[in-house]
């Protein structure tokens, strides 16, 4: 198994693929996602299953509903905000250069200058000078590039007056406690309207800030971050002492099978000695035996030619008196040699 790795803080970066943001969309749980990463998930979790209404956060696993009720869920994921601060401050903390956004819906590149505030979009030179000539677009926020790299907080303090990011032209009015999420009056009348604590958001915002506490939260998530980091110190010190003892049981197994191996190369060695000494052995014993057994043909074949001559050319007496003879040559040697052939 692959060790995951600890990175150090190179700039916020998804939940889901670890990787920078790309197009980073917000839930109501303030929770965000790659809008890519965050269809998957939607797709993933919602299936074939049309009923559903609502997704699950991939982090705190509480529902976020659609902004519009009856789009289809392959779209779900471009209906939650962009989160702009996230998306303005990824840049500065990158280093790069941020590229137009308008220009890459085009296929084409061209470095921003400026971001608008009311879109979320970062837009080059031509693009600005397009969108400020729109009628639309007369009272959006234009920063410039620098402006934004320098001081990405710049994004937040221009929060009052916001146009909402599902109703163009919308500003932004309405602060909903039980999501957590502000709102344009669309956005109230259509997402908003049972919900128990829709509160005005220009009264209430020295309350809402009250209410907050960043400074205890932001050292509650390092406190968080620090568990995570000892835990996954651990899994990574964990998984390395496993690895060590089979390593440890591989070389011990590797060590005993080469001595196993040396007391059988020995033994064989003995075998082979020993077979070659018995082989030997046998051989000259074999030799010796086919070389009397040598000896008895021809003594056999001798006497059978004596035997022969006489019957065909000796007298009588002759014939009985090597006769005589042969019999008592061929009995000797076959109780005499052929014993010693085969005690031997």
């Amino acid at each position: 198994m692959a060790a995951a790795k600890i990175e150090t803080d190179d700039g916020p970066c998804c939940p889901i693929c670890l990787e920078h943001f790309n197009l980073p969309r917000h839930l109501p749980c303030a929770h965000s996602f790659c809008e890519k990463c965050l269809q998957s998930h939607i797709t993933t979790q919602t299936g074939k299953n049309t009923k559903l209404n609502s997704v699950k956060c991939p982090v705190c696993r509480s529902s976020a509903s659609p902004s519009i009720k009856d789009r289809p869920t392959s779209e779900w994921a471009t209906l939650f905000p962009v989160n702009t601060v996230l998306q303005s401050i990824l840049p500065a903390k990158l280093k790069v250069d941020r590229l137009c956004d308008a220009c890459n819906t085009e296929c084409t590149t061209a470095p921003a200058v400026g971001f608008c505030i009311a879109c979320k979009e970062a837009m080059c030179g031509d693009c600005l000078k397009a969108h400020r000539k729109l009628k639309i677009a007369k009272d959006h926020a234009i920063l410039s590039m620098e402006e934004l790299a320098s001081n990405p907080e710049n994004v937040m303090k221009l929060a009052e007056g916001f146009t909402c990011s599902e109703h163009d032209g919308k500003h932004i009015k309405y602060y909903c406690k039980s999501h957590k999420f502000p709102c344009c009056a669309t956005c109230f009348f259509h997402s908003h309207k049972i919900c128990s604590e829709v509160i005005d958001l220009k009264e209430e915002l020295p309350a809402l800030l009250c209410e907050n506490k960043p400074v205890e939260i932001i050292a509650d998530m390092k406190k968080i971050e620090s568990h995570l980091k000892k835990f996954m110190e651990m899994n990574e010190s964990s998984v390395n002492n496993l690895e060590t003892q089979v390593n440890g049981l591989t070389a011990e197994i590797r060590n005993i099978r080469k001595e196993i191996n040396a007391v059988l190369d020995k033994l064989e060695e003995q075998v082979k000695i020993e077979g070659n000494r018995i082989y030997k052995e046998e051989v000259i014993k074999k030799q010796e035996q086919n070389h009397q057994c040598l000896s008895l043909i021809h003594a056999v074949r001798n006497s059978h030619y004596l035997l022969e001559a006489a019957h065909k050319y000796g007298s009588n007496l002759q014939k009985i008196s090597n006769g005589r003879k042969d019999d008592v040559t061929v009995t000797i040697l076959l109780q005499s040699d052929w014993r010693k052939v085969r005690e031997n």
